[in-house]
């Protein structure tokens, strides 16, 4: 049986760390580079990783989750803002993800899942607006 599959690569190219400070597996299986249960990773500085896998917990069923990144802010400096990511590929209905940035950060790159299939490779690009 095919495993369904999902992984988020981010460059980060700002000049701080991009930590997770909220991560939610509703359906499925973490799978971060290829490590069961391996959940969500922080992005160093100028930086692309696979930031977030997800795989199907068993043959063809849906996966869902959701995961939030913000940036590491030294202290007496504000925070650049955050990133977030919603995902559900359900089994029997139309595919639905959404990634955005707040306050300075910015993504570029990202593209829409189609309504079908469950195979999925989305990169982004993490910047700071000046």
């Amino acid at each position: 049986m095919a495993t369904w599959t999902f992984s988020l690569m981010i460059t980060n190219t700002t000049d701080r760390e991009l930590e997770v400070f909220h991560s939610q597996l509703d359906w499925g299986i973490w799978n971060t580079e290829g490590i069961e249960d391996r959940g969500p990773l922080n992005i160093p500085p100028n930086t692309t990783i696979q930031a977030l896998g997800i795989k199907a917990s068993t043959g063809p069923n849906g996966y869902e989750c959701s995961c939030s990144w913000r940036d590491k802010v030294p202290a007496g400096e504000k925070s650049y803002g955050t990133i977030s990511l919603s995902l559900n590929v359900p089994q029997k209905s139309k595919n639905q993800a959404e990634c955005l940035a707040d306050h300075q950060l910015h993504i570029d790159a990202w593209e829409e899942l189609p309504e079908k299939g469950h195979n999925f490779v989305r990169s982004i690009i993490v910047s700071k607006v000046r």
